[in-house]
C-alpha cells in the first residue's frame, strides 16, 4: 500500500509539473504575439518584366547623374562650407623592415671533433689497477708503456691485424 501511495504522489507531482510547463509555454507565446505585430502585409509580387527590362532598369540606376546636384545650402541660402577631415595621427609604423628571427647557421665541418682526442692510456681509470693502491706494496713499472707501444706498432704493420683492429673499432664505436 505504501508503494502505491508513493507512486500516486509521484504521478501527481509529474502532472503538476507538466501542467505548469504547458501554462508557461502558452503565456510566452501570447506575450510574443502581443509584442510582435501581425505580419498581415501582402508579399510583394514577382517582377512582371523580362530580363532585358530589369537589366536596363539596373543600368539606369547605376549611371552617374548627368546633371550636377545643387550644392547644399543653409536655411539662410548660403552654401555649406566644405571641410576636409584632418588625417588621424598614428604612432604605428607600417614600413618596418622584415628580418628573420632564425639563428644563423654556424659553418663547421661535420668531421671536426668537438674536443681534443686523447689516448685512452692517459685517462685516470686506465692507469689504475685495483688492489695495487697501497703505496708500500706498489712496485714501480718502468718501460712497460714503451713496450706496449712497440707491440701495437708491430701489430699494425700486419694487414690482417689492421683489418681485425678496424672491425673491432667499428664494433666498439657503435656500442660505446
Amino acid at each position: 500500500m505504501e508503494k502505491l501511495q508513493t507512486l500516486v504522489w509521484l504521478l501527481i507531482g509529474l502532472g503538476v509539473f507538466i501542467w505548469r510547463m504547458v501554462q508557461k509555454a502558452r503565456a510566452t507565446t501570447q506575450q510574443e504575439q502581443r509584442e510582435r505585430p501581425r505580419a498581415t502585409g501582402k508579399v510583394p509580387p514577382l517582377p512582371s518584366g523580362s530580363f532585358e527590362e530589369l537589366l536596363k532598369q539596373m543600368q539606369a540606376q547605376n549611371r552617374p547623374a548627368a546633371a550636377p546636384t545643387a550644392t547644399p545650402v543653409t536655411p539662410a541660402g548660403r552654401p555649406l562650407p566644405r571641410e576636409t577631415p584632418v588625417p588621424a595621427r598614428s604612432l604605428e609604423r607600417t614600413e618596418t623592415a622584415a628580418r628573420s628571427l632564425e639563428q644563423s647557421a654556424t659553418a663547421r665541418s661535420l668531421e671536426a671533433p668537438r674536443r681534443e682526442a686523447r689516448l685512452a692510456s692517459s685517462l685516470p681509470r686506465t692507469n689504475t689497477q685495483h688492489g695495487q693502491e697501497d703505496y708500500w706494496s706498489r712496485q714501480p713499472r718502468s718501460g712497460q708503456g714503451n713496450d706496449t707501444r712497440r707491440t701495437v706498432k708491430g701489430m699494425l704493420q700486419n694487414p690482417a691485424d689492421v683489418r681485425a683492429a678496424f672491425v673491432l673499432g667499428e664494433i666498439l664505436q657503435r656500442r660505446f
